[in-house]
């Protein structure tokens, strides 16, 4: 009886997981998206990040510095840094405000970007790097890190703008402490949470309903390498991942990450991903050919967008309530969505 129920669970979950084989397909061709250049040609803009109504970009080059995109006037203006950040490694936004941590010359920096102005924080002590920001809530992120005295990923929560911070919880062990963390929180206390396997070159999945203290393990396909990016909202979510292989996927899931269905596929290379809602998300990355790549996904459409004086591929896309801009080393742009 125990063997004849493993054959039926192994059955159910090739089943679940065969609508995400590796499989490519053409998609619509979508609306224009006209490109700017960047403010200065050294602001090789790396990061972005969006309140509701402004969104701010970080270059990482030693001569750059950064950008800030106002809804309202639809210009994008300098941005004043309190140093140059050569390596950005995570940021996130509420409605008014954004943390963002990253790297100096000298030393790691956590900052706090509110009404037009970039301001320095202490950073949370136990943590020496940052590699993971969601702020889910006004004023409220979760953060994770890594603590080099329990040689472990942990997270903490801030409740006041990033100016205090909870004690940590560790992290599964099966995590790898370094490479991509990608995670996404809400005010119940539940959190998803991807990153590299320790042991593999797998994407391992953890979901949490207690704000960290125990999480649960989401079993994946073996081949999914890379998760880049997870929104999600009353335990819906929409994700973006890379396979072994190089394709790329867009994917939802309506179970907290039990249940995968695929949205897209293609053999372009994902870098980024951001939704303003569970059916508007916009994907920027690179061609098989390594030109730049841009795709839509509105109201169950998705579509590829083209590109007009786009002349390198956008690094990252951050969205506001009805349009996302894109960034990257020469040009930004936004993406409208239609009503």
């Amino acid at each position: 009886m125990r063997s004849a129920r493993v054959i039926i669970v192994a059955a159910i979950a090739s089943i679940l997981l065969a609508s995400c084989s590796p499989t490519t397909q053409s998609l619509a061709s979508g609306p224009t998206i006209t490109a700017t250049p960047t403010l200065n040609i050294n602001d090789a803009l790396a990061n972005a990040a969006c309140t509701s109504t402004s969104c701010i970009a970080l270059s990482t080059s030693q001569f750059g510095s950064g950008e800030q995109y106002s809804d309202s006037s639809k210009t994008w203006t300098p941005l004043g840094l309190p140093e140059t950040a050569l390596q950005v490694s995570a940021s996130s936004c509420w409605t008014t405000g954004c943390l963002i941590a990253g790297s100096t010359a000298t030393s790691q920096f956590l900052w706090k970007y509110i009404s037009g102005y970039v301001s320095a924080l202490q950073s949370p002590t136990s943590l020496q790097t940052i590699q993971s920001i969601n702020c889910f809530a006004a004023n409220t992120c979760a953060a994770v890190g890594f603590n080099p005295s329990s040689s472990s990923l942990e997270m903490l929560y801030s409740h006041d703008a990033g100016a205090t911070w909870t004690s940590p919880t560790t992290l599964p062990t099966a995590l790898s402490v370094s490479g991509k963390i990608s995670l996404s929180c809400d005010e119940a206390n539940n959190c998803l949470l991807s990153g590299s396997s320790r042991s593999g070159s797998s994407a391992l999945l953890f979901a949490t309903h207690d704000a960290g203290v125990t999480w649960l393990q989401r079993t994946l396909n073996t081949s999914w390498s890379t998760i880049h990016a997870l929104s999600c909202s009353a335990l819906k979510c929409i994700s973006a991942m890379t396979d072994s292989s190089g394709n790329s996927f867009v994917l939802r899931t309506n179970t907290y990450g039990r249940i995968w269905k695929k949205v897209s596929s293609s053999n372009s290379s994902v870098a980024a991903m951001s939704c303003a809602n569970l059916s508007t998300c916009v994907v920027v990355g690179t061609n098989k050919t390594s030109g730049p790549w841009l795709e839509t996904w509105q109201n169950g459409v998705l579509v590829v967008n083209k590109l007009n004086y786009v002349t390198t591929p956008f690094n990252d896309v951050a969205c506001l309530p009805t349009k996302c801009v894109v960034v990257g080393n020469t040009n930004v742009a936004t993406v409208p969505f239609s009503s």
